[in-house]
């Protein structure tokens, strides 16, 4: 029997649990100088990253792409934070180290950073249960927003495209689904329960950070507690103003889409962007 292809590999990679990658963490061990730990490895089910601890108390995360799916400002998103957002709460980065994996058809890359003060408010995106976070924490992130979102980058989170394109398909083109200029500020871009740390809180996986529709990371924050209504009313309390803006309120709308194409689609709820 043939070997399997670059493609067939590919395949089974989004949940890096399920396959074999010692010699990955070799790699990453050789390249980087760090002892990695086998014990307590983080898997995401869907991105096809793991996470593992060093030796040093620092933190290393692996991911691949196809190196035609190689996307600049997603595949450095980590290292510019590093460089150009301050004053909010997020990992120290290190070092970052890539190769090229043939035989999968990928490129890997290993990324250190410190370690999370504490673990993430939940092993997915969404929660099914209160995590009963306290007080500060809600006003800490609400800081934290506000803090992001002063900055300035050409780094898109969230495209008018993107938004315009999901919302029409589901509720049809009479829909005016434009932004205006003044309605776009700097977002993480991909927050849920899962990239956020509790009880003291942390900013974590930095790949989407960029401009986005002012309300965009409360919206998603929104949607991600949509299964247990206290926490959706917190949301909606923490983030009155930025949730009740036009531009959040379309947000709102393109995620509220995203659910109705799911299930159409294949019957299962999804809150992804």
């Amino acid at each position: 029997m043939p070997p399997p292809s670059g493609g067939d590999r590919q395949a089974g990679m989004d949940d890096l649990s399920t396959v074999e990658i010692d010699d990955v963490v070799r790699q990453a061990e050789r390249r980087l100088g760090r002892r990695l730990s086998r014990e307590g490895v983080h898997y995401s089910r869907h991105n096809g990253t793991a996470g593992l601890r060093t030796e040093a108390g620092t933190w290393v995360r692996l991911a691949w792409r196809r190196p035609t799916r190689l996307v600049v400002p997603s595949w450095t998103g980590t290292e510019q934070a590093a460089a150009h957002v301050h004053g909010v709460p997020k990992p120290d980065w290190f070092a970052t180290v890539t190769w090229a994996d043939p035989d999968r058809g990928v490129v890997w890359k290993a990324e250190e950073t410190s370690s999370a003060p504490t673990g993430a408010v939940s092993a997915t995106a969404e929660i099914t249960e209160d995590p009963e976070l306290p007080e500060h924490w809600w006003s800490d992130l609400d800081r934290a927003l506000t803090t992001l979102a002063s900055h300035e980058t050409d780094r898109v989170a969230l495209e008018q495209g993107h938004l315009t394109r999901r919302i029409h398909e589901v509720y049809g083109t009479e829909v005016n689904t434009r932004v205006q200029d003044d309605s776009w500020a700097c977002a993480h871009g991909d927050l849920g329960y899962a990239n956020v740390t509790g009880p003291e809180l942390m900013l974590l996986d930095w790949e989407s950070w960029g401009m986005a529709p002012i309300g965009w990371d409360a919206a998603c924050l929104w949607s991600a507690s949509l299964a247990v209504p206290q926490v959706e009313e917190r949301v909606l309390a923490y983030f009155a103003e930025p949730l009740a803006t036009r531009s959040g309120t379309l947000c709102r709308l393109l995620l509220c889409a995203n659910i109705a194409r799911a299930v159409e689609r294949t019957g299962v709820k999804s809150l992804s962007p």
